[in-house]
Protein backbone atom coordinates (compact mmCIF):
# COMPACT_ATOMS: atom_id res chain seq x y z
CA UNK A 1 0.00 0.00 0.00
CA UNK A 2 2.88 2.15 0.86
CA UNK A 3 4.17 1.97 -2.49
CA UNK A 4 0.73 2.78 -4.48
CA UNK A 5 0.76 5.77 -1.99
CA UNK A 6 4.13 6.77 -3.17
CA UNK A 7 3.34 6.26 -6.61
CA UNK A 8 0.33 8.08 -6.35
CA UNK A 9 2.53 11.41 -5.03
CA UNK A 10 4.86 11.02 -7.83
CA UNK A 11 1.80 10.97 -10.37
CA UNK A 12 0.50 14.07 -8.77
CA UNK A 13 3.26 16.22 -8.50
CA UNK A 14 4.74 15.32 -12.08
CA UNK A 15 1.29 16.22 -13.47
CA UNK A 16 0.77 19.72 -11.84
CA UNK A 17 4.36 20.49 -12.22
CA UNK A 18 5.26 20.75 -15.46
CA UNK A 19 7.27 23.49 -16.72
CA UNK A 20 7.46 25.60 -13.15
CA UNK A 21 3.58 26.18 -13.92
CA UNK A 22 1.55 26.82 -10.96
CA UNK A 23 -1.16 28.83 -12.38
CA UNK A 24 -3.00 28.89 -15.85
CA UNK A 25 -3.21 32.48 -16.05
CA UNK A 26 -0.49 33.91 -18.47
CA UNK A 27 2.69 34.73 -15.95
CA UNK A 28 1.74 31.65 -13.53
CA UNK A 29 4.29 29.63 -14.87
CA UNK A 30 8.24 30.08 -14.63
CA UNK A 31 9.18 30.67 -18.35
CA UNK A 32 6.98 33.51 -18.46
CA UNK A 33 8.01 34.80 -15.59
CA UNK A 34 11.99 34.71 -17.56
CA UNK A 35 10.51 36.32 -20.21
CA UNK A 36 9.53 39.11 -18.01
CA UNK A 37 13.21 39.23 -16.54
CA UNK A 38 14.62 39.27 -19.80
CA UNK A 39 12.12 42.18 -21.10
CA UNK A 40 12.27 44.52 -18.14
CA UNK A 41 16.17 44.53 -19.13
CA UNK A 42 15.85 44.94 -22.80
CA UNK A 43 15.59 48.89 -23.30
CA UNK A 44 12.94 48.77 -26.26
CA UNK A 45 9.76 46.93 -26.90
CA UNK A 46 11.50 45.35 -29.51
CA UNK A 47 11.80 42.01 -27.77
CA UNK A 48 7.73 42.19 -27.39
CA UNK A 49 8.04 42.09 -31.59
CA UNK A 50 10.68 39.36 -31.79
CA UNK A 51 9.27 37.23 -29.02
CA UNK A 52 5.76 37.00 -31.40
CA UNK A 53 7.75 36.80 -34.72
CA UNK A 54 9.51 33.73 -33.75
CA UNK A 55 6.28 32.24 -32.74
CA UNK A 56 4.71 32.97 -35.40
CA UNK A 57 7.22 32.14 -37.82
CA UNK A 58 7.57 28.30 -35.85
CA UNK A 59 6.82 25.23 -37.44
CA UNK A 60 5.76 23.85 -33.51
CA UNK A 61 5.93 26.09 -30.55
CA UNK A 62 7.86 24.23 -27.42
CA UNK A 63 6.25 25.30 -24.33
CA UNK A 64 8.84 27.70 -22.79
CA UNK A 65 8.26 29.48 -26.31
CA UNK A 66 4.34 29.46 -25.89
CA UNK A 67 4.77 30.70 -22.52
CA UNK A 68 6.48 33.50 -23.81
CA UNK A 69 4.55 34.44 -26.52
CA UNK A 70 1.56 34.33 -24.57
CA UNK A 71 3.34 36.82 -21.81
CA UNK A 72 4.20 38.97 -24.79
CA UNK A 73 0.69 39.12 -25.79
CA UNK A 74 -0.36 40.29 -22.77
CA UNK A 75 1.98 43.35 -23.29
CA UNK A 76 0.07 44.26 -26.32
CA UNK A 77 -2.90 44.02 -24.48
CA UNK A 78 -1.81 45.92 -21.16
CA UNK A 79 -0.67 48.52 -24.34
CA UNK A 80 -4.34 48.73 -25.38
CA UNK A 81 -5.65 49.64 -22.17
CA UNK A 82 -6.45 45.86 -21.42
CA UNK A 83 -4.26 44.43 -19.29
CA UNK A 84 -3.82 41.26 -16.82
CA UNK A 85 -4.71 41.98 -13.38
CA UNK A 86 -1.75 39.64 -12.69
CA UNK A 87 0.79 41.59 -14.72
CA UNK A 88 3.85 41.27 -13.07
CA UNK A 89 4.85 45.40 -11.38
CA UNK A 90 8.21 45.31 -13.21
CA UNK A 91 6.60 44.41 -16.28
CA UNK A 92 4.12 47.59 -15.78
CA UNK A 93 6.60 50.03 -14.89
CA UNK A 94 8.48 48.63 -18.02
CA UNK A 95 5.47 49.19 -20.40
CA UNK A 96 5.02 53.16 -19.27
CA UNK A 97 8.75 53.57 -20.64
CA UNK A 98 7.22 51.91 -24.08
CA UNK A 99 5.84 53.34 -27.32
CA UNK A 100 2.25 52.00 -26.64
CA UNK A 101 0.90 52.45 -30.32
CA UNK A 102 4.16 50.77 -31.51
CA UNK A 103 2.99 47.86 -29.38
CA UNK A 104 -1.12 48.01 -30.49
CA UNK A 105 0.41 47.45 -34.04
CA UNK A 106 1.71 44.21 -32.72
CA UNK A 107 -2.42 43.02 -31.99
CA UNK A 108 -3.00 40.86 -34.94
CA UNK A 109 0.28 38.80 -35.12
CA UNK A 110 -0.41 38.04 -31.44
CA UNK A 111 -3.61 37.05 -32.23
CA UNK A 112 -1.83 34.85 -34.65
CA UNK A 113 0.22 33.37 -32.94
CA UNK A 114 -2.11 32.65 -29.89
CA UNK A 115 -4.33 30.82 -32.25
CA UNK A 116 -1.38 28.68 -33.09
CA UNK A 117 -0.34 28.04 -29.56
CA UNK A 118 -4.19 26.67 -28.80
CA UNK A 119 -3.80 23.93 -31.55
CA UNK A 120 -2.86 20.65 -30.75
CA UNK A 121 -0.38 19.81 -33.43
CA UNK A 122 1.43 23.31 -33.20
CA UNK A 123 1.55 23.57 -29.43
CA UNK A 124 3.58 21.85 -26.96
CA UNK A 125 1.58 24.38 -24.55
CA UNK A 126 -1.61 22.86 -25.45
CA UNK A 127 -0.64 19.28 -25.02
CA UNK A 128 0.57 19.81 -21.93
CA UNK A 129 -2.05 21.78 -20.31
CA UNK A 130 -4.65 18.97 -22.03
CA UNK A 131 -3.13 16.08 -20.43
CA UNK A 132 -5.33 17.13 -17.36
CA UNK A 133 -7.96 18.95 -18.87
CA UNK A 134 -7.34 22.43 -20.71
CA UNK A 135 -10.53 24.65 -20.51
CA UNK A 136 -9.45 27.11 -17.79
CA UNK A 137 -6.10 27.48 -19.32
CA UNK A 138 -7.76 27.97 -22.95
CA UNK A 139 -10.28 30.57 -21.28
CA UNK A 140 -7.47 31.93 -20.08
CA UNK A 141 -6.16 32.22 -23.67
CA UNK A 142 -9.27 33.30 -25.16
CA UNK A 143 -9.82 36.33 -22.67
CA UNK A 144 -6.61 37.55 -23.89
CA UNK A 145 -7.89 37.16 -27.68
CA UNK A 146 -10.83 39.05 -26.64
CA UNK A 147 -8.62 42.08 -24.94
CA UNK A 148 -6.52 41.85 -27.92
CA UNK A 149 -9.46 43.30 -30.09
CA UNK A 150 -10.62 42.45 -33.74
Amino acid sequence: MNRMRALFILMFISINAFAGAWSENSFGNDDALDWVAECVDSKSAEIVSATLISALNAKYIEAPQGAAAVAAAEVVAAARGKANAAMPQELNKWLALQSAPKLVELSPIAKKVLLKIRHKESSELYQLWSENGAEKWLATVKDLEVRLGK
